[in-house]
Parts: structure tokens; C-alpha cells; sequence
């Protein structure tokens, strides 16, 4: 039996990509079963209608979400997520099947969600939600707004939390903007080849060699975490994967040390919800509405939450200083297109026996 890649997507059959796979992979038969998602749904949704003689056949398998039984895909070799995480399928029993090569598209969203940060943090500062409020209201000005005056961002400190393919993009365009950046790792990035990143990128993206960071943090502890919150951070980007160690990884008491340390600080989520104590988010959240002193978060983009599809009842909706999407940061057509692009490049590699990219290490935290 030759090759069989089974590809299940959540948009319509990309027919110009697959004619390229086609055309690089003429031996190898491509089935395409579109992954139904919908909106009210969870972005990653695992269920996928695939006929049985498919899996059974199927050989490698590009996805979001879904991972067959071994006992339904007996001959199921190689998977391909087209996300960059994959927290939300770890416990299925592929991951467990050291036969079985796992591969991600790291770096394939960095850009686009690298821009959603920044455009989300100039909305936040320069406070262009409040002017496209008023415009709806077709108001030209107010005598007295009651958010604070808006501010650029040279000068001010972004702290990363997870320097991978995501924060090494935001590192770029904060850097570009003036800001100083610090990133915090769970484990040391000392010598340069420790910086190096080691992920898919695209050319002319990202910190390759990991120059840009004026400082370098790491740790597992609360404590090492707290000295790198205490370091004045104006901004705070989570860009880490969810495990159990970081789940709840920042809390009330992590965001008292950040914005002690340098005033008020804005969070920024494009990780995962669940890293993030929610119910310490919204308090902190409302004392820095509240202003007077009473410490708390200047204000948060996020475009992942706990749970998600984020619940109509939820206070997150409605308060002023907060800007929420639906986990879509990563959405563009470019991402898509390069996470295929991934997918060639190591089914190519595959087929003359070399190592892929962007492989999972299993176990592993970062």
C-alpha cells in the first residue's frame, strides 16, 4: 500500500494547495474531509466525520483536532497539526506511540498573531475602541473621557512570557516600536545557541538567533516567575504552551507583582485561557477600571479565555478595558498557507528518511 494523506480542515477544499502536494507527492493519494465548525463551537471541535475505509487506510494525517483510535487507523504513521499546540489532543493514544511522528506548524500564525498583539495593545493605549464607540455614536469628541490618556509604546517594557515562534514575532514588532523587551522560559537560554530558535519560521521573521531580548529569565518556580513580573513590565504577553505546569500560571499574586512594579501594567493572552486564574483576572481587571490608587490591570487583550466559547454571562464581555476575540488571532490567509508549507517540507523529508521540523518532544514543557 503507498501513501494516503487524509486531511481534515475547517474551511473549504483548498484545491490550489493540494494540486501543489499533488504535484510534489504524484504517488501519494490525497482524501479531504472538511472539518464543520460551528461558530457557537469550540475552535479546535475533534469530531470529524471520516469514512472507516479511510482511516483505515490513511497514512499520515493533517489536522486541527482530530486524532483517530489506533485500532480505527491501524496504519496511521505521521500526524501534522496545523496549529502550532497541541495541549488539546496530548492525551489521546497517538502521543504515547513512540513509532508514531508528530509534527506542529510553529511558526506558521507567528505573523498574524504577532500583529494582533501589537494592533490590540495600540488599541488599548492610544484608545481607538473608545474613538470607534464614539463614532458609531457619531460624536466627534468628549469633555472629559474617563479612560486615561492615551500613550505610545517607545520606551515602555514588554515582557514575553514563552519565546517561541509567536513571542519572537511580537519581540520583533515591539522592538521595532521603541520597547524594551524581557522574556521569561522554564528552562535557561544562556549561551547563543540556546537562543536560537529551532522552530519553522518564516524568512525575515521572528529573532532567529535571539538578539533582541535585553534580558533573559527563566524558572519553574513561583519565585523565579515573581522576579521576572517585579522588572517594571508595561506589557505583558503570554505566549506559552499549556501544560500542567503552566496551567494557572498566573494568578492574584502574580498579578499584584506586575503591576507593583512598574504602575499598571496590559495583559496580553494569545496562549491559552487556562493559564490565566480568570475569576484574579476580572478583579484585577476592575480595580484598574476602578483607578484611584487601587492597583490592578491597566486593561487586557485576549483572544483566548476559560472556557471557550467564552459564556454570554461572563463579566469579560462588558468591561471597558477589555478587548476579546474569538481565539482567531492566528487566523489569515498566509498562516494557512504556510502550515501546508510545512506539511510539504516534511513530507519531503519524510520520504528521503531525514528529520522533520517542528517536532513534538513529548514530554517536554517548551
Amino acid at each position: 500500500m503507498g501513501e494516503h494523506l487524509l486531511m481534515t480542515l475547517p474551511f473549504p477544499k483548498p484545491e490550489p494547495l493540494i494540486e501543489a502536494l499533488h504535484g510534489a507527492f504524484p504517488d501519494m493519494k490525497i482524501t479531504y474531509v472538511r472539518h464543520e465548525v460551528k461558530p457557537a463551537e469550540a475552535f479546535f471541535k475533534q469530531d470529524v466525520d471520516v469514512p472507516p475505509e479511510i482511516l483505515r487506510e490513511a497514512t499520515c494525517l493533517a489536522t486541527f483536532g482530530f486524532v483517530p483510535d489506533p485500532s480505527d487507523a491501524p496504519n496511521l504513521r505521521y500526524i501534522h497539526f496545523a496549529v502550532a499546540g497541541t495541549d488539546h489532543v496530548s492525551h489521546k493514544a497517538a502521543f504515547t506511540d513512540p513509532g508514531m511522528a508528530i509534527t506542529t506548524s510553529a511558526g506558521a500564525s507567528s505573523i498574524a498573531v504577532a500583529e494582533w498583539v501589537v494592533g490590540s495593545v495600540l488599541a488599548l493605549t492610544r484608545r481607538l475602541l473608545l474613538f470607534r464607540e464614539m463614532q458609531g455614536e457619531k460624536v466627534w469628541g468628549k469633555e472629559a473621557p474617563e479612560e486615561p490618556a492615551p500613550f505610545t509604546l517607545d520606551g515602555k517594557r514588554m515582557g514575553i512570557v514563552g519565546y517561541g515562534s509567536i513571542g519572537r514575532q511580537v519581540a520583533r514588532l515591539a522592538h521595532a516600536l521603541g520597547m524594551d523587551v524581557v522574556v521569561y522560559n522554564s528552562r535557561p537560554r544562556v549561551t547563543a545557541e540556546d537562543r536560537r530558535d529551532r522552530n519553522w519560521f518564516q524568512p525575515g521573521a521572528g529573532d532567529p538567533d535571539g538578539s533582541i531580548p535585553s534580558a533573559y529569565f527563566d524558572g519553574q518556580s513561583k519565585e523565579e516567575l515573581a522576579a521576572f513580573l517585579g522588572q517594571g513590565i508595561d506589557v505583558l504577553v503570554l505566549a506559552l504552551p499549556l501544560t500542567p505546569a503552566t496551567k494557572h500560571l498566573i494568578g492574584e499574586e502574580e498579578l499584584a507583582v506586575l503591576n507593583a512594579s512598574g504602575g499598571p501594567a496590559i495583559l496580553v493572552n494569545v496562549s491559552r485561557g487556562q493559564i490565566v486564574e480568570q475569576d484574579a483576572l476580572i478583579a484585577s481587571l476592575k480595580k484598574g477600571a476602578a483607578g484611584g490608587g487601587e492597583g490592578g490591570l491597566l486593561a487586557a487583550a485576549l483572544d483566548v479565555t476559560d472556557p471557550e466559547p467564552l459564556p454570554a454571562e461572563s463579566e469579560l464581555w462588558g468591561m471597558p478595558n477589555v478587548f476579546v476575540t474569538p481565539h482567531v488571532s492566528g487566523v489569515a490567509q498566509q498562516t494557512v498557507l504556510r502550515a501546508l508549507g510545512i506539511l510539504r517540507e516534511n513530507l519531503g523529508r519524510r520520504e528521503k528518511g531525514e528529520g522533520m521540523v517542528n517536532v513534538v518532544k513529548r514530554g517536554m514543557c517548551d
